[in-house]
């Protein structure tokens, strides 16, 4: 709210606060004497009302007044710079009054703002730019076998896939606001740095500032591609309805991406997740961290195809191993099927492990693991089933990913339109210096 005239009439007496509600505005407490800063409250209510229309995809000036508790015309206010920012456009009313007049106005996110993902996988490179809508409006996939390449010639390439998505974005009106980038190790988010990651053979790379010094004037966010894909589920695909739940990733190795009462946990460190290197057959096969008997040495893609009996050293190598894996198992193959069960058996232990760790509601099965559900799931459920220890009492869902391989790459755009949902006036301080037009001139 920009003044204390914008907060509505109250009953309460003077030394009564209501605590805010969800989506409500800012309300700062002030001590006697102390006026309060004016523009970190007008940001702060820029991002109630954009979330407002966010949440619930068309929305009314009253609306928003009514929900937020800030007056009509301090909303009115807020939305006019939204609109000039480009982030609102006004719609006509689906459902017109009975009275006689012009039909009402409402609200909707405008798709001309746009999250720029990439990804980084040990067999392929993404690129993927998507606007606020959830309408991707370019996408690339190149399939390159990335364990036998400098990491600076593997990022080169892919900045010049991304040079070619922002040309296109810029032809189409479009506004970059960030970048996101999916990479399959540790990183530490902070630095934007990759730490590690035993798949690639890579360690202690700073891919953010790899990635700014090529692509300049966009802020660029590095994070493990399982959290990503977990973040593009919850907002996008088969999570949205669910507060708590573990995102389990598969593709040569296997990552976890887990969310608890709605938000990412991460860990002391950062590092959480890392279900692909829990310990399921002790003594096992070698893993690439180092270890035996790793998840991801039973489930991983790669390991699936070795026991199915699929071509994987480079001379042979099938493109797409999973869609390889999912030819056969249809047919019947009985070495896929049985690979399919060892996977689906190990795979259900571990997350029953997790389960019982952190009592979530639900687990998504995505990256190969999607096409490969229809001969997971049932082994999946079964694990569960047995050792969930309050299994009988709350079951856990098994689902599927909506956004199947895509999803890691997805999740890498979502990021910056979601930091922009939060904090919609950081597109002026983009403009201070950047490349990079920041705001829009109004259509219509």
């Amino acid at each position: 709210m920009s003044s204390s005239s914008d907060q509505r009439p109250s009953a309460r007496g003077a030394g009564e606060r209501r605590q805010p509600q969800n989506g409500e505005a800012v309300e700062l407490p002030r001590p006697a004497g102390e006026i309060a800063d004016q523009t970190t409250v007008r940001r702060a209510n820029l991002g109630v009302v954009l979330g407002q229309v966010a949440s619930r995809g068309r929305s009314s000036r009253a609306a928003i007044a009514a929900e937020t508790g800030l007056t009509r015309s301090t909303v009115s206010s807020l939305v006019a710079e939204l609109m000039d920012l480009g982030l609102v456009r006004e719609t006509e009313r689906t459902v017109r009054p009975r009275r006689v007049g012009r039909p009402g106005v409402d609200l909707e996110l405008s798709d001309r703002a746009v999250g720029v993902g990439l990804e980084i996988n040990v067999e392929h490179l993404a690129v993927c730019v998507e606007d606020m809508t959830g309408s991707v409006r370019h996408d690339r996939v190149v399939h390159v076998d990335n364990r036998r390449s400098a990491p600076e010639r593997v990022v080169e390439r892919l900045a010049r896939m991304a040079e070619t998505a922002l040309a296109e974005a810029a032809d189409e009106d479009l506004v970059p606001v960030g970048i996101g980038l999916a990479v399959p190790g540790l990183v530490a988010v902070d630095k934007g740095e990759l730490l590690i990651a035993p798949n690639l053979r890579w360690s202690q790379i700073a891919l953010a500032e790899m990635l700014v010094e090529r692509l300049p004037g966009l802020p660029v966010r590095v994070d493990n591609e399982s959290n990503f894909a977990a973040m593009a589920e919850h907002w996008r695909g088969s999570a949205r309805n669910l507060r708590s739940f573990l995102f389990v990733f598969g593709e040569v190795g296997v990552g976890g991406g887990i969310f608890v009462d709605g938000e990412p946990y991460r860990g002391e460190h950062g590092f959480g997740g890392e279900v692909g290197h829990m310990t399921v057959a002790p003594g096992g096969e070698p893993c690439a961290c180092g270890s035996r008997g790793c998840l991801e040495t039973v489930a991983g893609q790669d390991a699936i195809a070795r026991r199915a009996g699929i071509p994987l050293e480079s001379q042979g190598r099938v493109q797409n191993v999973t869609r390889e894996l999912v030819k056969r198992a249809r047919r019947g193959d009985e070495a896929t099927l049985a690979s399919l069960r060892e996977a689906g058996q190990a795979l259900g232990a571990a997350v029953a492990s997790a389960i019982n760790l952190l009592d979530l509601e639900a687990v998504i099965l995505g990256g190969c693991f999607a096409p490969l559900a229809p001969w997971l799931v049932e082994d999946v459920r079964g694990a569960l089933q047995a050792g969930v220890l309050a299994g009988g009492l709350a079951p856990s869902a098994v689902g599927t990913s909506e956004l199947g391989l895509d999803a890691a790459v997805r999740g890498a755009a979502v990021l910056p339109l979601r930091e922009l949902l939060a904090a919609p006036w950081m597109l002026h301080e983009l403009g201070n210096g950047s490349p990079q037009p920041a705001t829009f001139a109004r259509r219509g």
